[in-house]
C-alpha cells in the first residue's frame, strides 16, 4: 500500500475519535518512530510503497489508537525540553506545562549557587535530569512512592551525564534528616471528581497514584510538602510548584501562612494561574 493510501485509511479510521489535526500529528509520529519519517513526508513521498511488516505495526498502532491508548505509551517515549523520555503506564506522559516551569527554572537558575535540591514526585525523572543537565554544579535527588516510576526515571538517567540520586519515598510520610537549597514539586493534583470530565487515554492509561487527590481535600500534597519543606530548606532556599489552575492561589497563601517569603505565583503560557514559588528566609 502506497503512503497516500495508507493516510487516508488512518484519517477515515481514527476521524471519529480524534480531530483531523491531531490525527495526522499521530500518524507523524508513528511514521518518524517507525520509518523516520517527517511531516513534509506526507506530502513529498505520496507514491512510498509501504512493506508488510511496516503496515501491519501501523495498523497495531492504529487498534490501539481506537483503544484510546496515548501515541506515547504505543510508541514508548516522549519529548520533553527536547530530550527523549522513555514512558510508560507507571508514570504520567510529561505535559507542556511541566516543560514550561524547567524551562523557566533553567533561566532563574542559571547564575545560582544551588548546591543541593530535591524533585519530589519525580515520575519518569524529566525535571530532575533536564534541570540536572542545566545546572551541573547541582546535588540533585529525586523522590517517588513508586518503585517502577523510579526505574524508569534511572533507564532515562542513561542519555545523561548528570547524577540523580533516586530514592523510593513518600512525601507524606517523615523525611530523611536532608537538607536542600532548592525544592521543585509536580505533585497529585486534580480533585478525583473531575475524573468524570477527563480523557479515557488519561484515566485508563495513566497512574491515578500520580494524578489525583481527594475531592475534599485538593491542597494534601501541597500541605505536606510546604510544612515538611520549609524545615528542610536552608535558609534562603526555593520551593517550586507546578498547581492545579484552581487552587494555585490557595497554595500561595498556603505557603505564606507557613512562613515562606516572596511567594510568587504565576500563570502558564494559556494564560492559567499554573505555577508558585518561594523563598525560605
Amino acid at each position: 500500500m502506497r503512503l497516500e493510501q495508507w493516510q487516508e485509511h488512518w484519517g477515515h479510521t481514527l476521524k471519529e475519535y480524534y480531530p483531523e489535526q491531531e490525527t495526522r500529528s499521530l500518524l507523524v509520529m508513528a511514521l518518524a518512530h517507525r520509518m523516520n519519517f517527517s511531516a513534509v513526508d506526507l506530502v513529498t513521498q505520496k507514491e512510498f510503497d509501504i512493506s508488510p511488516g511496516d503496515l501491519d505495526w501501523l495498523d497495531s498502532v492504529m487498534k490501539r489508537l481506537l483503544n484510546k491508548e496515548p501515541i506515547q505509551q504505543i510508541i514508548g517515549f516522549t519529548w520533553f525540553c527536547d530530550q527523549q523520555f522513555f514512558v510508560n503506564s507507571d508514570v504520567l506522559i510529561p505535559r507542556p506545562e511541566t516543560e514550561e516551569l524547567v524551562m523557566s527554572l533553567r533561566q532563574k537558575l542559571k547564575h545560582s549557587q544551588v548546591q543541593t535540591a530535591l524533585d519530589i514526585g519525580t515520575g519518569s525523572g524529566c525535571i530532575a535530569l533536564c534541570l540536572a543537565a542545566a545546572i551541573p554544579q547541582t546535588q540533585w535527588y529525586a523522590w517517588d512512592v513508586s518503585p517502577q516510576a523510579l526505574a524508569l526515571a534511572q533507564k532515562n538517567q542513561q542519555q545523561f551525564i548528570s547524577q540523580v540520586n533516586w530514592q523510593c519515598q513518600d512525601a507524606l510520610g517523615s523525611w530523611p534528616d536532608q537538607h536542600f537549597d532548592l525544592i521543585v514539586s509536580n505533585p497529585p493534583y486534580i480533585p478525583e471528581e473531575e475524573q468524570k470530565s477527563m480523557d479515557q487515554n488519561v484515566i485508563n492509561f495513566e497512574p491515578h497514584l500520580a494524578l489525583f487527590v481527594p475531592s475534599n481535600d485538593p491542597l494534601k500534597f501541597y500541605r505536606a510538602i510546604s510544612s515538611k519543606g520549609f524545615d528542610h530548606l536552608n535558609s534562603g532556599g526555593q520551593l517550586y510548584f507546578e498547581c492545579h489552575y484552581k487552587y494555585t492561589q490557595a497554595v500561595a497563601q498556603l505557603m505564606k501562612t507557613i512562613g515562606f517569603d516572596k511567594v510568587d505565583p504565576w500563570k502558564d503560557q494559556w494564560g492559567k494561574w499554573r505555577f508558585v514559588s518561594g523563598v525560605r528566609p
